[in-house]
């Protein structure tokens, strides 16, 4: 238990220790819950609020008041205002999207928590968090109090001292570690003082926080250039010693202006105007009933335990795990169904008790082909497993799949998140009695087809397909980033010769004084922050002037080569493969997703964005088969619509966007142009997806009452599909969920909004979810069958990509045949819907080739 009102000095914190002085600790409350929200999977109450950044945030917080014990304690915020950094550059932050709903909505709730365990909040209007800390790190410092400061943000280094530490925080997928940089360890790493960290930032900039420092300047020459000269003002001093590189000093002249105002962007304010006094936030015993009620609100049962406020009635019965003896280990050597836990240090298990062991312990048992296994994480397990030469054999259930078949909105991960959603002891002795209940609510929710015959075969599908890897061309990929970098350089000559200057292009603030001022092209947008250069800006001024299509090209191609020429070359394996996450737990349509890297985000639309595909290949002497489902969402909402007019075309094998056209533009097929084709197309799939007029207007640059007679036409037209959308609203407001056609359940609680533009989004998600699920049924189905096919009839070929729509296989040219006919049946044979399902087939040496 966290007890904060423990008397002071029982036991010194580490800041006591090492310099004598009591602790204030302050966190940065927006950095904070910000990671915690990105690094834990969606969680929400029975009534849909939603709590992960919460839930990571007060981890976080439990965690290093633990480790710190501070005597102080306060946390400080943002506030949505501008702050005077806005109204001094326009382009500050304005790549940033703002906060996620679901975040925001977290915020009050977090702040109400705080509240209640009177924690001192700090917020001033025009300043942000870091300058708030950097004012109260300033009193401690007057005040000969240590200051320790808890953020995510490296920015805070800066106001490293004598007196004053970060705790810098990062995320390691879902783990997170802190570094404690002090003044000696700031030195050590950075050879420079930590007043002088601001300079460097001022020089390289901070792409982050959209400040453009010099041109050209990275981290390291920054670095180098602080170590020698100390300050911006140094390297200025001294830009004519000789002793610079010339391409160095070219970008130094150049962005000298840059530079400065970088600088001071990036610097923390210390005098901000707060009425802060250190013993303010000196740690206070709790709210004990208002914290338990919210908290209980929240359903945060482990956090109110670990502050002391938990429910003894709620509480779960605590499981004492054993190290297991010969006794434990021979009963579970004699049982045909076990119930494990696999981590990273070894095996928990039940027999008649809870009980730990090494890998080396269960060998056998987990070779064991005739045993079952139930266990959550199976495809983690086997990773695990298989990096300590252990093969995972025989059947198995896993409890996490199970989680995510019953609400795809709220997974869980591991065994401890698994018995806290079931209120049970976090041991294996509880996973019999979650099976039990598990299987209860898919047979009621009739989801045992949808867990037995989808989601759990995959397991192994995925693990095989990650174990795999995708082998990557490594020369091909560098050359083709240094054709981007030279292409960039060849745009940044031209765009220079047009502006008749050098300028930082990277610059908002230069960059719109060029199209501006300079070249006196109309202003698109502008407000007191100054000119906006965003894309938006930039189509519509396309065709004005040519720098501009440079200069959109050149942020394209800036883009390609930083996110996909230069980062996948980052995550290639020492085989030459790349293996992508396949998430498969984690999109609340069903649908599987990639991570590091995203491999389903590498660019399509573009010629250029495509040829990232040419560096993916097969291995030597083997071949790439593709296969893409045809309009498959297309054909599902034929099917679950059971509009005649749509599954008559797609019986008929005719062309569904050039029917559509014909239809909302009110001409013969035969008349029908390309123009108008693609606008149908925009209005088939828009439709998917809930799009309005005010959506489609924008997409397909028309005026908005032009957009709604074709939304109308097309309503008309299909007459089907507007009374299905309307049902699947209807009904979803009703039972608080959608079904996909095979039983996938996803529950909307934005439905029960009071928020119009909450509502408006979860009656999107209610036309959109079977849709988008169902296609994600049958792909995964489609893989399944694919895969086993495979093993049966071409065992030396293998799955190594999907993306959405798509199954990639690699495997040797004499299997290429067999392999395009298990392709092509599989997955037009995965279901029988009221329209066919059609595969398309392609085979070559390159991802690109497939398609």
């Amino acid at each position: 238990i966290i007890d904060l009102s423990a008397p002071r000095g029982a036991k010194k914190s580490m800041a006591q220790g090492e310099c004598g002085l009591e602790t204030l600790m302050i966190i940065d409350g927006n950095s904070i819950v910000n990671r915690a929200y990105y690094g834990i999977r969606p969680l929400s109450t029975a009534e849909g609020i939603p709590t992960n950044g919460i839930f990571g945030f007060m981890n976080i917080l439990m965690k290093h008041l633990d480790e710190e014990k501070p005597q102080y304690l306060c946390v400080a915020f943002d506030l949505k205002a501008p702050t005077f950094r806005h109204k001094e550059y326009a382009e500050y932050k304005a790549q940033r999207k703002g906060m996620p709903e679901e975040l925001a909505q977290q915020m009050p709730h977090l702040k109400e928590l705080l509240r209640a365990m009177n924690v001192l909040q700090l917020e001033c209007a025009g300043y942000e968090a870091d300058d708030i800390i950097g004012t109260v790190s300033r009193i401690c410092e007057e005040e000969g109090v240590g200051c320790a400061i808890l953020t995510g943000d490296r920015d805070d280094l800066q106001l490293v001292s004598d007196t004053t530490r970060v705790l810098l925080t990062a995320s390691h997928g879902r783990v997170t570690s802190t570094e404690n940089v002090d003044r000696k360890a700031f030195e050590e790493k950075y050879h420079i003082k930590p007043e002088e960290f601001v300079d460097v930032k001022g020089l390289m900039g901070d792409t982050s926080d959209n400040i453009p420092g010099v041109l050209g300047i990275g981290e390291k020459t920054a670095m180098a250039l602080i170590q020698k000269y100390h300050s911006i003002d140094g390297v200025y001093r001294n830009l004519n010693d000789g002793t610079m590189k010339n391409s160095v000093f070219q970008k130094l002249c150049v962005g000298r202006e840059d530079a400065y105002m970088s600088r001071h962007l990036a610097e923390i304010v210390r005098y901000v105007p707060i009425n802060f006094k250190v013993e303010n936030a000196r740690i206070k015993e709790f709210d004990t009933e208002a914290l338990r009620k919210k908290l209980e609100e929240l359903e945060l049962k482990k956090i109110a335990e670990r502050l002391g406020v938990g429910l003894e009635e709620e509480k779960a019965e605590e499981v004492e795990i054993k190290e297991a003896d010969g006794a434990a280990l021979e009963r579970l050597k004699n049982e045909k169904e076990i119930f494990i836990c696999v981590n990273e240090d070894g095996i928990l298990f039940d027999a008649g008790g809870a009980y730990s062991c090494s890998f080396d312990d269960v060998k056998d048992i987990l070779e064991d082909a005739e045993v079952k296994k139930y266990l959550p994480g199976y495809k983690r397990a086997r990773h695990i497993l298989c990096d300590r030469g252990i093969e995972l054999k025989g059947e198995y259930y896993d409890f996490e799949i199970a989680e995510y078949v019953l609400n795809p909105s709220k997974p869980v991960n591991g065994l401890e998140e698994l018995c806290e959603r079931r209120n049970a002891a976090a041991a294996p002795t509880s996973l019999r009695d979650i099976f039990a209940a598990e299987m209860k609510e898919i047979d009621e929710n009739g989801q045992r087809e949808l867990l037995e015959e989808i989601e759990l075969p995959l397991c192994d599908v995925l693990y095989e397909m990650e174990t795999e890897g995708f082998l990557v061309n490594r020369d091909e990929l560098a050359r083709f980033g240094a054709m981007l970098g030279e292409r960039l350089q060849a745009l940044e000559e031209s765009i220079y010769f047009m502006a008749g200057k050098k300028f930082n292009i990277n610059s908002p603030k230069q960059l719109g004084e060029v199209l501006f001022e300079d070249l006196k092209l109309p202003v698109v947008k502008k407000n007191k922050r100054g000119y906006s250069t965003d894309s938006e800006v930039l189509e519509k001024l396309s065709g004005k002037h040519e720098i501009v299509d440079f200069i959109a090209e050149y942020r394209t191609l800036a883009k390609l080569k930083s996110t996909y020429a230069d980062g996948l070359m980052e995550v290639i394996d020492t085989d030459e493969r790349i293996r992508s996450t396949l998430n498969q737990t984690v999109t609340a349509t069903g649908r599987i997703s990639s991570a590091e890297p995203n491999l389903q985000n590498i660019p399509t639309r573009t010629e250029l964005g495509r040829e990232i595909r040419k560096m993916f290949v097969a291995k030597e002497g083997c071949v790439l088969s593709g296969a893409d489902y045809s309009q498959i969402e297309l054909r599902v909402l034929a099917h679950i619509s059971g509009d005649e007019t749509m599954i008559q075309a797609f019986l008929d094998g005719e062309d569904i966007h050039a029917i559509t056209a014909s239809r909302i533009f009110g001409v013969p097929q035969f008349m029908v142009t390309p123009e108008m084709r693609s606008a149908a197309k925009t209005v088939n799939f828009g439709t998917i997806y809930g799009q309005g007029e005010f959506s489609l207007a924008k997409e397909l640059k028309i005026s908005v009452k032009a957009a709604k007679k074709y939304i109308e036409s097309y309503f008309e037209k299909y007459a089907g599909v507007r009374k299905y959308m309307d049902e699947t609203i209807a009904q979803a407001k009703e039972t608080g969920y959608v079904s996909t056609i095979f039983g996938r359940r996803r529950y909307i609680e934005e439905l029960k909004a009071k928020n119009h533009n909450l509502v408006a989004f979860g009656e999107r998600v209610a036309m959109n979810t079977p849709i988008q699920g169902s296609a994600a049924d049958i792909i995964k189905i489609a893989m399944v069958r694919v895969s086993r096919k495979l093993k049966e009839k071409a065992p030396e070929s293998h799955l190594v990509m999907q993306v959405h729509d798509e199954l990639i296989v690699e495997g040797p040219p004499e299997e290429k045949e067999i392999v395009a006919e298990i392709l092509q049946s599989e997955m037009e044979g995965a279901v029988k819907l009221d329209v066919p399902l059609v595969a398309e087939v392609k085979s070559g040496k390159s991802w690109y080739d497939t398609k």
